[in-house]
């Protein structure tokens, strides 16, 4: 016969089982099914971004289910007034580059054409480089495969846009519930531990979130009022991008800056322009690094700059960009998780 404490016991080890057993099994999920990825990474930066507020008012005696459902519809007319205003702007210069599109093919093939000249040149025509056939090929398929891409990423983004909010709705409602039904089957010499553990990686994803979210927001601004004085085409549609691609690592900020150069070297007197144009990007590049990064976001996560390269080339491998963007985050939460297991074993063996 079990005495009562062995059966609370084994039945505790059985429900963990099963969370962790469903747990692995939502992720998999995640992984397996296409879109799934991207709904549920954008429902955790909508759970974190709109937490405080959703605490806040259930703290001044708001249900958290209408708190949810109000900031659901303040954050829609947001950024439907933002849509508002943006989108003819955005519609102009889009419709402006495609039609500018073959115009920008043929200026890049001149330019490759004439360093390839120049390169031969100082080789003594000794090596044949034929790099304007690959530029033509790989011009024609991408933007081939851009136009032909565009219903299935629209269709793609549709479905993200719909089930991120819906899953986001759920995490907001029902996420202290099972955070607290998880920990209640934690064994007693780990309840502290989970408790405390939740409490830190919660605090840092939110702040992390917040304060990359406001680091690319203040970039893509900055080079925003930097392309329009000094008269650039596409600086809406350039701002965003880089804004969008200062979120990647290291990387994220060449690539942003890639188009604006490419266009600026087209132009008729591209000297000016291209510096111009780099000036701009440095400008916003130097106030992320010397004024955002250390009093935001580097007090936030504490890693190793090797370690954090050595996240985003695995990210990179396994899910691609979102992979790069989400490493860091991902690297910090591992870290703390072992961080406070090991000195739990030290504690505990002390």
């Amino acid at each position: 016969m079990y005495n009562s404490r062995t059966l609370i016991r084994r039945e505790r080890y059985i429900k963990s089982f099963a969370v962790f057993a469903l747990l692995c099994f939502f992720a998999w999920t995640i992984f397996a099914v296409e879109n799934m990825m991207a709904s549920v990474v954008l429902a955790l930066v909508i759970t974190y971004l709109l937490n405080p507020f959703v605490n806040k008012l259930e703290r001044k005696g708001t249900r958290r289910t209408t708190s949810i459902l109000l900031l659901f519809v303040v954050a829609s007319l947001a950024l439907s007034l933002l849509a508002s205003l943006f989108y003819p702007i955005l519609s102009t210069q889009i419709g402006d580059l495609q039609a500018e599109l073959p115009k920008y093919q043929i200026g890049i093939v001149k330019l490759i054409s004439n360093l390839e000249k120049k390169a031969q040149e100082i080789m003594g025509g000794y090596y044949s480089f034929d790099i304007i056939k690959g530029i033509n090929t790989l011009i024609a398929e991408s933007a081939g495969a851009l136009f032909s891409n565009i219903p299935d990423f629209a269709s793609k983004f549709l479905t993200v846009f719909i089930l991120a909010p819906f899953f986001a709705f759920f995490m907001l409602r029902d996420g202290r519930g099972v955070v607290r039904q998880f920990l209640r089957m934690m064994p007693n010499n780990l309840f502290e531990l989970a408790l405390n553990l939740n409490y830190q990686i919660n605090e840092q994803m939110g702040d992390f979130i917040r304060a990359r979210l406001l680091e690319a927001g203040i970039v893509g601004l900055v080079i925003w009022i930097g392309l329009a004085i000094i008269g650039f085409p596409y600086a809406s549609i350039l701002a965003i991008f880089a804004a969008l691609t200062n979120l990647i690592p290291y990387v994220g900020p060449f690539i942003g800056a890639v188009p604006a150069i490419a266009i600026a070297l087209i132009n008729k007197d591209p000297s000016i322009i291209v510096f111009l144009v780099c000036m701009t990007y440095a400008i916003a590049q130097i106030i992320d690094i010397v004024f955002i990064i250390p009093m935001v976001v580097a007090k936030i996560v504490n890693l190793h700059p090797v370690f954090v390269v050595v996240v985003i080339i695995i990210g990179s491998q396994l899910m691609g960009i979102l992979g790069m963007i989400i490493s860091i985050p991902v690297a910090s939460a591992l870290k703390l998780t072992f961080t406070a297991v090991y000195d739990h074993l030290i504690n505990f063996r002390s």
